[in-house]
């Protein structure tokens, strides 16, 4: 019994750095636009559809192909951003809501007319297998795609903290009429934003897609996922993200490797509903 919860806790850790991966892309977007992006999952989804067919028509492997889905996702965020959110953001709450909402919809829908119900998965990828720490298995796919995960989250902190577009971004958030009193256009900064959030769904989706399938109402998983993890973190903590990936990473491996695995969402929900009861600014949100 140990044993096998220890085994559980390695795999929830290790999946829980990419459910932290796409929280990022929402923390971001949240906390500096206030913009509630319900499509955050389907961009994930289509992440996911896009390196299936990179993948397959250019025979990489799936953690490779990022270096085209990641332009690809900044350029589609960029759009769906000026085309938009940009509309929204002078406009009540609820019609930022009904704007990501229809996005989301019709993502989906156009994922069903492309690719069918059918799940798409690539059939090989050379970070397969396993190893062994101290007697126990890790699988090597999910050890990969946690160390990259971890890699692109600092390289967003440094972003974030080092260069003058982050700067920007952080200012907008902090305080955007004096941001923009100092020279900060805010609506490019809300474009690099949006863009950069969307862009990082494009690092998961390759990610995933080495040891996993997708199909088109995946996104509603990794959407509600994302926000669990954004809402235990809190706002304005990136390794409170990554200690709240873990957690839900661990709570839904847990559920599958103890419990009914078609419930696997359902301790991570029960976090969830939790720490909003107990703590509603998360457990490591500066705001």
């Amino acid at each position: 019994m140990t044993e096998t919860a220890i085994q559980g806790i390695i795999t929830g850790v290790l999946m829980g750095m990419i459910y932290a991966l796409i929280a990022l892309g929402i923390s971001i977007i949240f906390g500096v636009m206030n913009v509630v992006n319900f499509a955050h999952g389907d961009f994930v989804m289509f992440s996911m559809y896009l390196s299936y067919v990179l993948g397959t028509a250019l025979v990489w492997d799936a953690v490779q192909t990022p270096l085209l889905t990641f332009p690809i996702l900044l350029i589609f965020g960029l759009i769906v951003y000026y085309l938009i959110i940009d509309r929204t953001l002078r406009q009540l709450y609820v019609v930022q809501l009904a704007a990501t909402v229809g996005l989301q919809i019709m993502m989906r829908a156009a994922a069903l007319v492309i690719w069918r119900g059918q799940p798409r998965a690539l059939q090989y990828s050379f970070i397969q297998g396993n190893f062994e720490i101290f007697g126990f298995q890790v699988l090597t796919s999910r050890f990969v795609a946690a160390v990259i995960s971890l890699i692109f989250i600092a390289a967003v902190a440094y972003f974030m903290n080092k260069t003058w577009a982050g700067a920007a971004m952080r200012a907008a958030s902090d305080d955007l009429d004096a941001a923009t009193l100092m020279g900060v256009n805010y609506h490019r900064t809300y474009a690099l934003t949006f863009a950069l959030g969307s862009a990082l769904t494009a690092i998961a989706g390759g990610l995933l897609m080495s040891f996993q399938q997708t199909d088109p109402v995946g996104g509603i998983r990794f959407g509600f996922l994302s926000w669990c993890v954004l809402a235990l973190a809190g706002l304005g903590s990136i390794p409170g993200l990554i200690a709240a990936g873990a957690i839900v990473g661990v709570a839904e491996s847990l559920q599958v490797t103890f419990f009914n695995p078609q419930g696997r969402l359902l301790a991570v929900y029960a976090i969830f509903i939790l720490v909003l009861w107990l703590k509603p600014r998360g457990l490591f949100g500066r705001k």
